[in-house]
This record gives C-alpha cells, structure tokens and sequence, in this order.
C-alpha cells in the first residue's frame, strides 16, 4: 500500500505539472479559433467565454491522455534516477507490480477519455454550432477599415473607411469558382451600407464599378445603384442528436468521412493509456548506473510514432484501425517490455 502511494505520488506530482501547461497551450489555440468567429461577427465578452466553455470538453479529451503517458514514464524515470526503483527492486519488487499499480487508473483514464470523447465532445460540438445558428440571424456586421483578408459571406471584402454600417470605398472580390458562377468578379463602390436580415447580408452599393473575366476578354459593367445579397456561411448540422451524430459515420453522407475519422480518432486514444501500460515501464525504468537519461526524447518519439499512426490509420482504415492499432501497438509494448525490461528487474 505504501508503494502504491509513492508511485501514485510521484505520477501526480508530474501530471499536474504538464497538465497545466498544455492545458494553457491549448487554450491559447482555442481562443485563437474563436478569434476566427469574431473576425466579421461580433460577440460579447460572456458569449466568448460561452464558446470557450463549448471547446472545453474536446480540449481535455487531448491534453489528459497525453500528459499521463508523460507523468507515468517521467515520474517512473525520476525515481530510477535518484535510485529509489533499484532499492525497490532489490527489496523483491517487480515490474509487473508498476503495471498492476498503474492499471486501475489507467482504466479509469481511458474510461473518463470514452466518456470524454464519444458524449461529452460531440454535444459540445452540437451546442457550439446551434449557438452560432442562434446568432446567425442577429449579428452585426463587423467589418474594420483599411483591413485586409476580411470574409463576408462569398466574398473578400475591403473598406476604406467606416462607421455604424456605412462604408466608403469598398471592395468586394469573389470567392466563387467556376465557369457558371454568377458572382465572379471584382467590385468598386464609392459608398455602401451593409446589413444582416436574418442570416442574409445585404449590401446596398451606390456608384460603383463590376470587372468580370468572360471567355473572351474583361466585361466592364457601370452602376448607380446595386444591391447585393449573400447567405452568411454558418454550418447548419447544430440540430442533430447524439446518436444521429455518430450514425453518419456509417452511412452515405456529406460528411461520412470527416465523423469516421473523428470516431476512429476518439477511440484510439481514449485507448491510449490502457494500451500503453507496458511503456512506462520500458521507457521510465532505467539503471542510472549504466544508462543515461534520453527519457524526455524517447517519451516524445514514442508518443510522436503513436500518433502518426493514429492519424494514418484514421485517414486511410478508420473502421479497421480502431482494431487493428490498440492490438499492434498493446503486443509491440508487451514484446519490448520482455526483452529489455522483464528479463533483467
């Protein structure tokens, strides 16, 4: 019980460390993303907070597997190095009693990272868009002067100067591709009022020019008067359930492959901590006497090969590699665990 008690001391003393972190490094790219949002619409400092609170379950689900793997090797390797492991091993203790120690929380990791992954992250995701789709039909439109790269709608848009939706000398070009598109080009207007009515911009364009590239040449076209109307680009799948969500991985649909993925995704990592059970002692138990301390690099290499075959198998057999990598990679750590570390502690 003692033992226990050290090993889980030394692993939580490490966990919580990384954990904070990469917690702020991913917080940081979550607001980042929001930024994002915020670019055309315009938000308060609550509804911020709202969205931040909606990326909180998948931002956990990323960082907490990561950073047990790295709290179960370092805290391990940390106790090698100041000879605290070998005096244990001396006094009877075995590897294998590190991994009965370890399985109870790694079960429990890998069963808060399903949890975690397959309900709370998808509902997020479900309530992050139907709060945009709320919004869609109320927001104001935020465009800032002499900036560039700014979005509205189908369009890249330009203003020169501004002030409560009243612009002057905007510049509107296309996004839209294609032969057949109607709403190719580029266009100058000396004054323009834009407003949003119910998820529709609607641009109000007064003394301007259109230059459009036709088959044979540049069409030129005058106006005094123009109105422009442009549907706001908001995802509309924010109504669906939970079920419905994962169904879609399973049949034909516009984004099968994105929830497939994504499913694979959440599974093999929320795996990870149980499947990697015999890497942390193959990484973390080391003789200080004959070996030096590369733990750092080898928990990255590890983690980084780990991943790379997520992603792969994600990409390419997402069905099949929710199978087929926890089996490889649970048997690869086993395999290493018998020949380098079982054989000698």
């Amino acid at each position: 019980m003692r033992i226990k008690n050290f090993l889980f001391q030394s692993f939580a003393q490490i966990f919580f460390s990384v954990f904070l972190v990469l917690f702020f490094i991913a917080s940081v790219v979550i607001f980042i993303r929001i930024a994002g949002v915020t670019f055309v619409v315009k938000i308060s400092f609550f509804e911020l907070l709202t969205l931040y609170f909606y990326t909180l379950p998948t931002m956990l689900f990323f960082v907490i597997p990561l950073s047990f793997f790295v709290a179960c090797v370092l805290g391990l390797s940390r106790l090698s190095f100041d000879y605290e492991l070998p005096v244990l091993f001396a006094l009877g203790m075995s590897p294998k009693q590190i991994i009965k120690i370890f399985l109870p929380i790694a079960l429990l990791a890998s069963i808060s990272l399903f949890v975690l992954s397959l309900v709370l992250t998808p509902l997020s995701d479900i309530a992050y868009r139907q709060f945009l789709e709320e919004r869609k039909s109320s927001i104001d439109i935020n465009l800032q002067a002499g900036e560039f790269g700014q979005k509205l709608g189908e369009w890249l848009v330009y203003v020169q100067k501004g002030k409560d939706n009243i612009y002057e000398n905007i510049v509107l070009l296309s996004l839209q591709k294609g032969e057949n598109s109607q709403k190719d080009g580029l266009i100058f207007a000396k004054e323009a009022s834009i407003e949003n009515t119910d998820g529709v911009m609607e641009a109000h364009l007064k003394n301007g020019k259109i230059y459009r590239k036709i088959s044979d040449g540049i069409e030129y076209i005058g106006f005094e008067v123009m109105i422009l109307r442009s549907i706001i680009d908001f995802s509309g799948d924010g109504n669906i359930g939970l079920l419905e969500y994962w169904k879609r991985a399973f049949y034909e649909n516009a984004r099968q492959d994105k929830v497939k993925r994504n499913l694979c995704m959440y599974v093999l990592l929320s795996l990870f901590p149980l499947i990697s059970l015999f890497y942390f002692p193959l990484l973390g138990v080391k003789n200080p006497r004959y070996q030096k301390n590369y733990t750092i690099l080898q928990t990255m290499g590890v983690v980084g090969i780990f991943f790379a075959l997520m992603y792969l198998s994600a990409t390419y057999i997402p069905l099949l590699g929710m199978l087929l990598l926890p089996t490889i990679w649970a048997f690869g750590g086993y395999f290493f665990y018998k020949r380098y570390i079982a054989r000698f502690y």
